[in-house]
């Protein structure tokens, strides 16, 4: 049966708002779920899809007579499906068996608890700091400005004396405060121009637009006319707190654009206009106070005090003009559309501008109306003049320059400056950090707003002249009060400046008023958060308010297009997406989880599924609470879950066909449902995976307990190309090439939906949380550019490898990765724990390129020992950015013997530095295409490659020095022969003797090397001893100590690796000299090393096999050691030593061959009489014999008593198995001359291991595309041994000449170090005394040598520079952990919903709830019968299978959630009918719960947890939602009921077409049929919505029943 396409009106849904809390609405008859089976959690208990009643979209079922038996039993289970075909429960088999957790819940939440401690307090200080910041910057900008045209004898301003009742120390202009405000005003844009010229060189943008330039520059330079005219003109002529009160105003612009582009999000047009009505009568206030109380009125200062706060205003127009369409814009809109796509471009040459107006326009004001201008101006330059006397209608000054400041600094005003310039970085800095972390109205909005009033009601306090004494230590030339008690009077006579204050106070909190509309997008760029790059110097809380970016839908677009898109997608075609759900949008993230397995242990394999598994549970939790409370979640995302099985099925030729999966899968498919068990702690059934043949093997498929699918790919290696690289490939292909692609849509819906699908690859063993996800995918959404991300990986396991890996780990975290992501991109991401834009994967040379196959010796080491590195640097090479989350953990386990993680590593150093060679010698267009790496960075790699290069020879003379010093009779040159001895063996050994040899060897070499390095420790604490802290050893531990203690201490939860950093210590010489030595050794071994197991062979034609000799004792060992070769031929006389020296002129002889080969063919014969006797009742795996009554076997024959076994050709001809002996031989051969269809009917699918699972077909598309992809990438390479044999001698020179140059080089460096100390020792020293060495000459370390001392400041500056970068980026790790912390500061539930759905205590509520609904309360167990019952009739049991359906078929974590909330809401039914009023509690345990809600509690959500609990009484505390629950249960209610005659109507239609299958029903004119039912059925309810603007179908198809 075809598809069955439910009409668009029956199922769609449509949102009120997109935005991030937006309410979804969901009409009555489209409440569908997104998962597998239709609705599932809202239809009523009496038609819940079970195991066997599902719509499973997007396949096809296997034809009829295909499939297994399917009758059901009176309780609905098929019969192989049913639980009793499974297992029957016993009354006494109670007991669990659970997969214990790497964390355990106690400790996650323990540390929530503290993260959201830590975030309290961090807001706390972050509120303190920004307010104090910008108390420091206003009353620092208006000491500066009161010191400019200070009242004398001449000009005595009543405005700014306030009528003589203010006094001032001076009475002359400084031009130093003039310069000190010029540097203030100037240090923004000075920083601005860095920033863009810095981005400029590593950043393509758009060319510049001459007109868009011209309008730019226009404005900007208009704002520094007004800014200039502000703080020269208008501050300077009032007093300080009539200063602080007029920059209130500045808003005026900004409210009349609100009214001109008003959104329907903010309130309203009457708010606006209201803001503009304030501002406009502040600015009039201010006029008539500047010219009416002034005792010399002036009409030009007048206009200026009219005119400035206008012009200051404009520069922020582009935070309050929409942008709209590109095809609608026109004047600002389009002004705007234009600046953003050049944006850097921009602000460079604005900031280069306004630089030269800063120092132009004061030039202007002081030199124009100075009796002589050019007196002022040199004046101005510090050249002091007489008759530099500004005489003018803004001011009264004679301009002077001195040093005199009242016993204050010589310099105090740029001093003051510099206060002023670091507490506005500071408090910018520290504001953004807290908008970081989701607090903007906590430490952003708060703070600002209460700047001003904060810094007037100081500025009362210093106006008493002790204040700033008593501070200063001086007499700061700040206006004081004429005498005591004039305070009072000053304030009541100055009624102008209170009404103009409060206006504008007025006007700046509605014209900002949306920074209290916090965006809860985490992890913000400088670029998403403001629209200018930096604030404004001189007023700086308005100009942040001001430049908050206003509309969040912008953030998706803010970005430039620095990198165009590349990516080849097809022309624009109908949208036709076979699975996307109803709340997917276009940038919903759609995570495909890729985990790659082998031949991981049943412990490995339940690690990832657990996780899987709670990543099902916690999207689950976020679709529920879109759907059933019509909450958006910002973080909502959608994945599906994939593993890729290499190698899955049993060993069998091409023309083999029947093969069952090997026990790896089958202990997979074992352990699904005991995972489950394990997440939600209570005994899980998942149902058994639906079975799908493929051109590559085959797919198992499960529905897990949240609606998601996970699915194995069971690889045939004999039918596509095994090992991991093309696992990856094979999934990408899949996703990005096919999937992808085929959803359809125009090249921007799809280039939309391309950079929101991620690949996040996984290793079979790997643990995690879905919270570690989630901080990924926030590093994906700041940055476009980032093409992957990884998380920190944690090695777990036991023994003492792992604990040296546990420091390892850590150090490589901590330090280097942490310090390639500051300075540049982050090299490798591993492929255990890492998320891939699909975007980036999909661009030129990426995706293409990796499918690659290795031509030439260094791509075996490049291509397929490290392919997760290989695949980064191709991103990288593509301008693609790779960042490291240290916030976001993942544990995956470590090799736990030497052996194996020498082999592992064996793999990843030539890998590495394979990769970092090509990186570094295509560096000039990597650093042209990325714009993340520079050549600083090219050059702090080189420096590392030449670092691992030389340090095999460092670790080697430090062993030698260890000798030196703990033998002092050995001389210098005994100590190196000693030393060189076993690493010559060493080497030796990777040449000539088998892997196990030199493994073995390095092993033993190990151990003693490690006694040797207590040696060193001992010495180190020698000489620390000895020489103190002047010593240049003592100095470098100290400093590798501290950088270590200090890395733990930052790293809290990771802390105790230190404890392993003294086995890392010992294990140096052996991690750094021996390992590098067996892995350049053994570059020609293209082996993947770890997880080899024992696999067996393909069944072949047998093979004379040799008699075993006895061997000597000689012969045996060196055989062992790998120096002969037990296989080669041996001859009578010869006498060798192994194969060194073999006598290969004597003959062998053939007497005993042919002996052994009779009593072979003897014994072989036996063998197959002895295998006819066992398996003569074997037949062959066919279709019909699963649904046909097994007949009776033949009688066995033996295979010696059958005359016709001797019949040869002829009896092969008329073998029947009615007539004679079954021959498991001969079967065979018939097996590979009849072919099946495995496409239909592989013998794979009736393994009964695999539970009895239904089977479904392919579509035919996505066949083609399989066959097509697999014939031209992933087809399997032949055998060549031609090939193979030039390849080998390839690889070997290849070897040969790696490790030439590196034991070269390295010889170098050993001749020279130890030439030097020979030298010293001789008596001729090089050497020189440090400075703070003591007289006594025996005291060692107090003197050293200029090479040594060059390495050590080398390696010293290399750990301080990572230590640095570490800092940086521990910080912002810091600030992302706590913007992932959720917690509320103020009361989120409001009276009006649309506030109460912005907040994100709305959410965290709303996620609580939906998790206490989903858990699988007591009465969800299987029951079984007490023992004291007797059931003759077996009642009990028949209970026990009814109960068991509905744990199996109906216990998802939908209709868990689903049930309980018809619960709730019959609650909320109760108390809303009872208008019963009360308020949110703190534990949702006191008394203020109401009754219904209290029953509840103690019936029914008994095992709801506390803070579940709490949020349902939240919920209950608000009117407005209690009435939405209601309502929304109601209109679920009715939808069920149409469900239901839905279902029933399509149940009827497959049992009526039930026996016609044989005759092929029309499946056209069925799903043509089906339509019209559907369409009545949604027709024939009356009162139910229904939207028009429903786009997605739901596709249901035809499944068991």
């Amino acid at each position: 049966m075809e598809e069955l396409t439910i009409p668009e009106q029956f199922c769609g849904m449509k949102t009120s708002k997109k935005s991030e809390f937006s309410v979804l609405e969901v009409p009555e008859d489209k409440l569908l779920s997104a998962d597998g089976c239709v609705n599932p959690g809202f239809e009523d208990e009496s038609s819940q899809c079970s195991t066997t009643d599902t719509f499973s979209p997007a396949s096809k079922k296997t034809p009829l007579g295909f499939q297994p038996s399917q009758t059901e039993n009176e309780f609905g289970f098929s019969e192989e499906n049913s639980p009793l075909s499974r297992k029957v429960k016993k009354k006494w088999d109670v007991f669990k068996e659970l997969s214990e957790n790497n964390f355990s819940e106690e400790e996650i939440e323990l540390w929530k608890t503290i993260l959201k401690v830590t975030k309290v307090v961090v807001c706390f200080l972050i509120f303190i700091v920004v307010l104090g910041t910008a108390v420091i910057s206003k009353l620092t900008l208006l000491l500066m400005t009161s010191n400019v045209f200070p009242p004398d004898e001449h000009f005595n301003s009543s405005v700014k004396t306030a009528y003589g009742q203010l006094s001032y120390r001076t009475s002359d202009t400084n031009v130093m405060w003039i310069w000190s405000i010029m540097v203030v005003m100037a240090t923004p844009y000075i920083l601005t121009f860095i920033k863009c010229a810095r981005q400029l060189c590593f950043k393509t943008t758009m060319s510049l637009d001459f007109i868009t330039t011209g309008i730019v520059l226009l404005v900007e330079t208009v704002h520094s006319l007004g800014l200039s005219l502000a703080v020269y003109v208008v501050l300077p002529n009032l007093d300080p707190i009539s200063g602080a009160l007029f920059c209130l105003v500045i808003v005026v612009g900004p409210s009349v654009l609100k009214i001109i582009f008003t959104q329907k999000n903010e309130g309203g047009l009457f708010l606006n206009v209201l803001t503009v009505v304030a501002c406009t009568v502040g600015v009039a206030i201010w006029c008539y106070y500047v010219y009416v109380f002034q005792v010399q009125r002036s009409f030009i200062l007048m206009l200026i005090v009219l005119l400035s706060p206008l012009l200051i205003s404009v520069s922020w127009w582009e935070n309050f003009v929409r942008e709209g369409e590109a095809e609608d814009l026109s004047g600002l809109p389009k002004l705007k559309r234009n600046v953003r796509r050049a944006k850097t471009k921009y602000e460079l040459i604005s900031s280069v501008w306004k630089c030269m107006l800063v120092i132009l326009i004061p030039l202007v004001i002081f030199g124009i109306d100075c009796n002589e201008a050019a007196n002022c101006v040199s004046t101005l330059f510090f050249q002091a003049t007489a008759n530099s006397t500004l005489n003018a209608e803004i001011g009264y000054t004679d301009l002077v320059y001195n040093h005199q400041f009242g016993g204050c600094d010589d310099y105090l005003p740029f001093i003051i400056a510099a206060i002023n310039i670091s507490s506005s970085i500071v408090c910018f800095k520290t504001a953004k950090a807290g908008i970081k972390i989701v607090a903007q109205r906590t430490t952003f909005s708060l703070p600002l707003i209460l700047a001003t009033p904060v810094s007037i009601a100081l500025l009362f306090g210093l106006y008493n002249g002790d204040i700033t004494t008593s501070a200063t230590g001086c007499d700061l030339p700040f206006p004081v009060l004429s005498s005591p008690g004039m305070l009072n009077v000053a304030v009541g006579e100055r009624w102008p400046i209170v009404a103009a204050g409060t206006a504008g106070f007025v006007a700046m909190v509605l014209a900002v008023r949306y920074i209290w509309l916090a965006t809860n997008m985490r992890w913000l760029t400088t670029e998403m958060m403001f629209v200018k790059p930096l604030y404004c110097g001189v007023m700086l809380d308005i100009s942040m308010m001001l430049n908050r970016r206003k509309d969040e839908e912008e953030l998706k677009i803010i970005n430039e297009p620095a990198k165009p898109l590349t990516i080849p997608l097809p022309q624009d075609k109908t949208w036709s997406p076979d699975d996307w759900s109803h709340l997917r949008e276009d940038d919903t993230p759609m995570i495909y989880m890729c985990a790659t397995m082998w031949h991981e242990n049943e412990l490995e394999m339940t690690q990832i599924l657990k996780s899987i598994l709670r990543m099902d549970e916690d999207q689950c939790t976020r679709r529920n609470m879109g759907v059933v409370l019509g909450i958006r979640d910002p973080d909502y995302y959608e994945f599906e879950a994939h593993i890729f099985f290499d190698d899955a099925f049993e060993a069998h030729r091409d023309d083999q066909f029947e093969y069952n999966t090997n026990d790896y899968v089958k202990q997979l498919i074992g352990i699904v449902s005991v995972s489950a068990s394990s997440v939600y702690n209570v005994t899980m059934h998942i149902p058994p995976p639906t079975k799908v043949p493929t051109p590559y093997g085959g797919r198992l498929a499960w529905q897990l307990p949240g609606g998601n699918k996970l699915i194995a790919h069971l690889k045939d290696k004999v039918k596509i190309r095994h090992r991991k690289r093309w696992s990856q490939v094979m999934y990408m292909y899949y996703f990005l090439g096919h999937k992808l692609l085929n959803l359809g849509g125009d090249r921007k819906k799809l280039g939309t939906i391309a950079k929101n699908t991620f690949l996040l690859a996984l290793d079979g063993d790997v643990d995690f949380q879905p919270s570690a996800v989630q901080l990924l995918v926030d590093r994906m959404k700041k940055n476009p550019l980032v093409g992957a991300a990884c998380g920190r990986i944690h090695p777990i396991g036991s023994g003492p490898m792992v604990w040296y890996q546990k420091f390892e780990y850590a150090v490589s975290h901590w330090l280097q990765k942490a310090t390639e992501h500051m300075i540049g991109c982050v090299l490798c991401s591993p492929g255990c724990f890492s998320l891939f834009r699909g975007s980036a994967l999909m661009d030129v040379n990426v995706m293409r390129r990796y499918t690659t196959p290795p031509t030439e010796a260094r791509h075996y080491v490049q291509y397929d020992q490290g392919e997760d590195r290989w695949l980064c640097t191709l991103l990288l090479q593509q301008g693609y950015r790779v960042e490291y989350c240290a916030a976001s953990d993942a544990l995956t386990y470590a090799p736990e013997g030497f052996y194996e993680f020498y082999n592992q590593r064996r793999r990843w150093t030539p890998s590495t530095m394979a990769n970092i060679l090509d990186l570094l010698s295509d560096w000039r267009n990597v650093t042209r295409k990325n714009e993340d790496i520079s050549w600083i960075y090219i050059a702090y790699q080189m420096f590392l490659m030449a670092s691992s290069i030389l340090t095999p020879g460092t670790i080697f003379l430090m062993v030698l020095g260890a000798i030196n010093l703990a033998y002092e009779d050995i001389e210098l040159w005994g100590a190196l022969v000693l030393n060189l001895l076993p690493v010559v063996v060493m080497v030796m050994l990777c040449f000539i003797a088998r892997s196990e040899t030199q493994l073995a060897y390095a092993a033993i070499l190990s151990v003693v090397y490690s006694l040797l390095m207590m040696l060193v420790f001992v010495g180190l604490m020698i000489e620390v001893s000895s020489s103190g802290i002047c010593s240049v050893t003592s100095i470098f531990l100290i400093i590798v100590a501290g950088v270590f203690v200090i890395a733990a201490i930052i790293h809290p939860q990771e802390f105790f690796c230190i404890i392993h950093g003294f086995l890392y210590f010992l294990a140096i010489p052996s991690m750094s000299m021996l390992l590098m030595i067996y892995s350049l050794g053994n570059l020609h071994v293209v082996s993947w090393g770890t997880r080899e197991a024992n696999k067996p062979t393909p069944v072949q034609p047998a093979e004379v096999s040799q008699p075993k000799t006895k061997k000597g004792s000689v012969q045996q060992w060196l055989e062992k050691v790998g120096l002969h070769d037990g296989g080669a031929d041996m001859s009578d006389y010869s006498f060798s030593f192994g194969n060194l020296f073999r006598c290969i002129c004597c003959p062998p002889s053939n007497i005993q061959r042919k002996e052994s080969e009779m009593k072979i063919l003897l014994d072989r014969l036996g063998d197959i009489e002895e295998r006819v006797v066992t398996l003569s009742t074997i037949r062959s795996c066919s279709v019909s014999s699963l649904n046909e009554t097994e007949t009776q076997s033949p009688k066995k024959v033996k295979f010696a008593n059958e005359p016709s076994l001797y019949g040869g050709e002829a009896f092969r001809d008329n073998f029947s198995p009615e007539n004679h002996a079954f021959n498991p031989l001969f079967d065979e051969d018939e097996k590979e001359m009849t072919p099946r269809d495995e496409l239909k009917d592989p013998c794979w699918v009736h393994d009964v291991s695999l539970q009895g699972g239904p089977v479904e077909l392919l579509n035919g598309e996505e066949i083609h595309f399989w066959k097509e992809f697999i014939a031209e990438y992933l087809k399997p390479l032949e055998k060549d041994k031609e090939k193979e044999k030039k390849m080998e001698n390839e690889l070997l020179e290849l070897r040969n000449r790696v490790c030439l140059f590196f034991l070269l080089i390295n010889a170098i460096f050993v001749i020279l170090i130890f030439t030097l100390e020979s030298v010293t020792q001789g008596g001729q020293s090089m050497t020189y005394r440090l400075p703070c060495a003591s007289d006594d000459l025996s005291v060692k370390g107090q003197s050293v040598e200029p090479i040594s001392v060059a390495f050590t400041l080398m390696f010293g500056l290399l750990l301080i520079t990572q230590f640095i970068c570490m800092l940086f980026h521990r910080l912002g790790t810091f600030l992302h952990i706590l913007a992932s912390t959720p917690f509320a500061f103020f009361n989120v539930f409001k009276k009006q919903k649309r506030e109460a759905s912005r907040t994100s205590s709305i959410i965290v509520d709303g996620l609580a709830l939906m998790r206490g609904f989903q858990n699988f309360n007591d009465d969800d167990t299987i029951s079984t019968a007490a023992d004291d019952e007797y059931d003759p009739d077996n009642k009990s049991v028949l209970m026990n299978l009814s109960r068991t359906k509905i744990h199996d078929g109906r216990n998802t974590l939908t209709r868990n959630c689903h049930k309980n909330y018809r619960k709730y809401a019959k609650s909320m039914k109760k108390i809303h009918n009872d208008e019963a009023t009360f308020t949110g509690t703190e534990d949702g345990d006191n008394s203020e719960v109401p009754e219904p809600l209290r029953r509840l509690r103690e019936t029914k959500f008994k095992t709801m947890s506390r803070k579940s609990f709490k949020a349902a009484v939240n919920f209950a505390a608000d009117k407005s939602r209690r009435a939405d629950i209601i309502e929304r249960e109601r209109r679920i209610a009715e939808a069920q009921k149409r469900w239901t005659k839905l279902r029933v109507f399509v149940k009827e239609l497959h049992s009526n077409n039930a026996d016609n299958s044989a005759a092929e029903v029309d499946s056209v004119d069925v799903k043509v049929k089906a339509n019209i039912e559907m369409k009545q059925a949604a027709r024939g309810d009356e009162t139910h919505d229904r939207s028009d603007d429903g786009d997605d179908g739901l596709h249901v198809q035809e499944s068991h029943f």
